[in-house]
């Protein structure tokens, strides 16, 4: 590492198509990604962009839309550019400004949202991300499914990716893993806006299929919910909550730490925030080991994975198993907070990242895996 840039804040430069200031953009992940960074020690971050704190009725009136046009950003004396899942703009810099360094930093790749999610994705992506992956620094995913599948996916062998989880998408987490009400009635949490991929109809299965053996249980749904389950008596629907506002975060960590379990039987996903916010609140994550599921569910040990072509039966025999024994269940729930505290963290994130950053520049190449030279 020269000795100028040991010696003084690195100076970087935070590129993304999504709104740093705003909470909901990208499930909040690029808000706290950016938040984090600049509370990092040693780092100086500039955003890169039209970027400003939402204002949804005047955002509305004046139609404004936030952007960053890599062709006016002025990237002026910085030392790299952090690229959240920007693959376009990425490649756009790399064109630009071809002696910039940047580091890729995403969570999936074209060829795995076409056959995970179904997603018609342009056979141009692929050759954006090959640009974006062969002029960057390094490439940075968050799970070791994406990673592992990345050199296959892009045609590029000789591919070593980092691998840094993403942290938290709350404001502030318990001190504490708090605690929970009495399991003889189960409180089950669903959160998602995709009905239908995040598996919500295997949710109101496995909860007739508990009512059906005289298992107590109630469910609490954020996000999307038909409407023929909205008004159930064992059904509480909060609908969508926005993060940026105080009342709807307040009412988000309140349902997470009511909660004894989170459902999430998706049929597809890469790595949802929603894993480590229930678990950062002591409730144990019962999920389909699908995309990068799997992976954070075993690096916890904060849940259970379930085969994607699980029944509704084996759903709630899954639920009864975690909950019956209470010894069990508080273990789950201690890992997964012990996990979240210690590992998922924001700060833990941004930290790995600068290390690598600085390794990179300094033109030290390590294989990297959760922040962790191999």
């Amino acid at each position: 590492m020269s000795r100028s840039l040991a010696q003084r804040p690195l100076k970087l430069g935070f590129l993304s198509p999504h709104n740093p200031f705003d909470r909901r953009a990208f499930s909040g992940t690029v808000h706290f990604a950016a938040r984090a960074l600049q509370a990092t020690p040693d780092v100086s971050l500039g955003i890169l962009g039209d970027y400003a704190p939402p204002r949804p009725v005047l955002d509305r009136l004046l139609r404004r839309r936030y952007t960053a046009d890599v062709a006016h950003i002025d990237v002026g004396g910085l030392d790299a550019v952090i690229g959240l899942v920007a693959t376009p703009l990425l490649a756009d810099l790399a064109h630009r400004h071809p002696r910039l360094p940047f580091f890729h930093v995403t969570d999936a790749t074209p060829e795995f949202l076409r056959e995970a999610y179904g997603w018609h994705v342009p056979a141009e992506a692929d050759d954006l991300e090959r640009q974006a992956v062969s002029g960057a620094h390094a490439t940075v995913y968050s799970s070791d499914i994406i990673a592992n599948r990345a050199p296959t996916d892009l045609g590029l062998p000789g591919l070593s990716p980092a691998v840094i989880p993403f942290g938290v998408n709350l404001d502030a987490l318990p001190d504490i893993c708090p605690e929970k009400p009495p399991l003889d009635r189960l409180e089950l949490l669903f959160v998602g806006l995709d009905w239908v991929r995040k598996g919500g109809d295997v949710v109101i299965a496995a909860l007739d299929a508990l009512k059906a053996d005289d298992r107590r249980a109630h469910l609490t749904v954020i996000g999307a919910c038909p409407e023929r389950h909205r008004n159930r008596r064992d059904v509480t629907y909060l609908g969508y909550l926005d993060k940026n506002r105080r009342r709807d975060a307040a009412r988000i960590a309140a349902a997470y730490r009511r909660a004894h379990l989170l459902l999430l039987p998706s049929r597809a996903d890469c790595t949802p925030m929603v894993v480590s916010e229930a678990m950062a609140h002591g409730a144990p994550v019962l999920a389909t080991d699908t995309g990068g599921l799997g992976a954070m569910i075993r690096a916890s040990g904060g849940g259970r994975l379930i085969s994607e072509f699980a029944a509704s039966r084996d759903w709630a025999q899954a639920i009864r198993d975690v909950t019956d024994d209470a010894d069990n269940y508080a273990f789950m729930a201690d890992a997964g907070f012990d996990h979240v505290q210690s590992r998922a963290s924001w700060a833990h994130w941004a930290g790995n990242l600068c290390n690598l950053v600085r390794e990179r520049l300094n033109g030290n190449v390590h294989y990297i895996r959760d922040g962790r030279a191999a």
